[in-house]
């Protein structure tokens, strides 16, 4: 008895999909302000295929925003349609084991009484229904359009429309339109995450479900690619105008040479927004390029490359290391280029200065540490991945190579965390990974301090939405892990959560395709009531928080302590044989004891579970 159809699963799905339909929904305004901006001064074919293509991305976006809410309207009938069947399944047996119990009575008072008995319970305890109720098959359906970015002509008069062979903009409206398009997709390429994720886990544990056709996600990403290419296309024809003085009049044949990408396609396919890890690996693996190929490709093309899960780190390394280098030498560059002017709540220009310093000093230090990593880890360190992410600041350092590491770590920091602590945070890491090499000296290691997320403030941590947006992403790491290595993911690969990130690391790793062979929190906040360990895809989870951790339980509220869900390893951060008790909420303090800092038992424990599976 029981049906394939997983509450959570659907729930999950159905939250995303309302949560992308009021996002579309909501970017309309802003979008098409930033279009009739860009229109001001714009004249000729290329005003009309600027126009033309403005135009089906708002009906797409109409068209698409309704279908994820015709598919919620659609989820929620199967949903009765479950609990309608579930409701009729135990009727059925309920009645069946009552008509059991009759027959035992037959045999008791005999024959005679058969037809009265009979005759009751057809009157009394009629049979419930024999036929299963037959879900509705869902239909989740979409296609992007293709938009035209060409003129298709010369010097002469071809073109849209047939008129004029020439066209003038103003450039920097162009630009703002670009770089606001490109934050407007970014937020939106989250909700796509969530969506195909939430889509993924829904179609494995919900079978019961037929499904008449599935081109939802594939159009969803398909639309997201083709504003990828508008905004790319808008910022190309503003390169090339500001090229030639600013507001001055093109013939259309340069700016389809200028507009027209003429990347190689592996590379395109790469790039492209919609590509999950695994499709971007695979790109990759086909354009063959070396590191003085990487090291000459513009900086706009660096900094795709820098935040592209399924990419091999030795490749993103050189690519953040050039974005982080030109952030300090031109700040206001890379600031405008991570579309932050246009981000809400974005830091502002003298933080993002600070937090590029603070980020340089980290890797620095991650450089002169990796020297001293024990053989046969590689003494590398690597900066994978430097951007912005909701306005914030985002990057991952790792000690050793991932690449090549048998034993990886991901370490997700908490509340308030920026990239101010990367030199701290690099440090802890440090001191994990070491002692965890003496434990196991034939492996190789690689940690990875992950910013890849906009942490919350103390006043968001009782909220679950950084959470949420934060797990998209670093299930999008921690899947690009293992398919960038084609096929020679790490043997053992941990997931640490402090605090608030705890919740993140939880909410990743309900969503990776890749099992996860432990998820360690320490200090939690707590996690969501409905979070159980069964649904994560991890092979163990452990907990631990200390006795003079105040904070942790204070953030707690409203949540559930992971140490007191079932099947969850609880380990001791008290004072042990030559270690000491955790003294507050921190990861590594300056002073006192934090639940990394050296001679710590949260340090120890942690460190025999990234290299044994189990603290000791």
């Amino acid at each position: 008895m029981g049906i394939e159809f997983d509450d959570v699963a659907a729930s999950r799905l159905l939250t995303c999909l309302t949560d992308a339909a009021l996002g579309l929904r909501a970017s309309g305004a802003g979008r098409r302000a930033s279009a009739e901006t860009a229109l001001h001064d714009f004249h000729g074919a290329y005003a009309r295929l600027f126009e033309a293509a403005r135009t089906i991305e708002s009906e797409d976006r109409v068209r698409l925003t309704r279908a994820l809410e015709d598919l919620a309207v659609q989820l929620h009938v199967v949903n009765r349609q479950a609990d309608e069947e579930r409701r009729r399944q135990e009727a059925r047996a309920a009645w069946q084991e009552r008509e059991r119990e009759r027959d035992r009575a037959l045999l008791t008072v005999g024959a005679p009484l058969r037809p009265t008995l009979d005759w009751s319970s057809c009157l009394w305890d009629p049979e419930p229904a024999d036929t299963p109720v037959r879900p509705t098959p869902l239909t989740a359906s979409f296609r992007a359009r293709t938009r035209p970015r060409s003129s298709g002509g010369g010097s002469g008069a071809g073109g849209p429309s047939g008129t004029g062979g020439r066209s003038g903009a103003d450039p920097r409206r162009i630009r703002e339109f670009s770089d606001s398009a490109h934050v407007q997709d970014a937020a939106t390429e989250q909700d796509l995450t969530r969506v195909r994720n939430a889509w993924a886990g829904f179609i494995s544990r919900c079978s019961w479900v037929p499904v008449d056709e599935a081109t939802l996600v594939v159009g969803f990403g398909d639309y997201l690619a083709e504003n990828a290419e508008d905004a790319a296309w808008a910022a190309r024809i503003a390169d090339a105008f500001a090229a030639a003085g600013g507001r001055v009049s093109l013939a259309n044949g340069t700016l389809d040479v200028a507009g027209t990408s003429t990347m190689p396609a592996a590379l395109r396919r790469a790039l492209d927004p919609s590509a999950t890890p695994a499709e971007v690996a695979a790109a990759w693996r086909g354009l063959g390029l070396s590191e003085h190929d990487l090291r000459a490709l513009p900086l706009a093309t660096k900094l795709q490359i820098a935040n592209l899960d399924g990419v091999p780190a030795a490749a993103r390394d050189i690519a953040s290391r050039a974005v982080l280098t030109a952030a300090l030498a031109n700040p206001e560059r890379v600031y405008r280029m991570l579309g932050l002017p246009y981000a809400y709540g974005a830091v502002g220009m003298d933080e993002f200065r600070r937090q590029v310093a603070a980020l340089w000093k980290g890797v620095r230090r991650a450089d002169r540490l990796a020297q001293g990593l024990d053989a046969p880890s590689a003494a590398v360190a690597q900066l994978v991945g430097f951007g912005a992410s909701d306005g914030a600041l985002v990057a991952a350092v790792s000690l050793g190579d991932l690449d090549t590491a048998s034993n990886v770590t991901v370490n997700v920091p908490g509340a308030t965390t920026t990239l101010d602590s990367a030199d701290e945070k690099v440090r802890a890491a440090n001191g994990v990974v070491r002692r965890a090499m003496r434990l196991t000296p034939s492996s190789t290691f690689a940690f990875v301090s992950w910013f890849g997320y906009r942490a919350p403030a103390a006043i968001e941590v009782p909220s679950q939405q950084r959470a949420v947006a934060g797990g998209a992403e670093l299930t999008s790491f921690l899947d690009g892990v293992r398919d960038s290595r084609n096929g020679n993911g790490p043997r053992r690969l941990t997931v640490l959560g402090h605090s608030y990130g705890s919740a993140v690391a939880v909410e990743a790793t309900a969503q990776t395709r890749y099992r996860i062979d432990a998820v360690v929190t320490y200090g939690s906040v707590g996690l969501t009531d409905d979070t159980k360990p069964e649904h994560l895809n991890v092979g163990e989870v452990f907990a631990t928080e200390g006795e003079q951790d105040h904070t942790a339980r204070l953030g707690r509220i409203g949540r559930t302590d992971p140490r007191a869900l079932p099947s969850v390893h609880v380990f001791s951060a008290e004072a042990g044989p030559e270690t000491n008790a955790v003294t507050g909420h921190d990861m590594y303090p300056p002073r006192g004891v934090g639940y990394l800092s050296p001679g710590a038992t949260s340090q120890r424990h942690i460190a025999e579970i990234i290299a044994t599976g189990r603290p000791e």
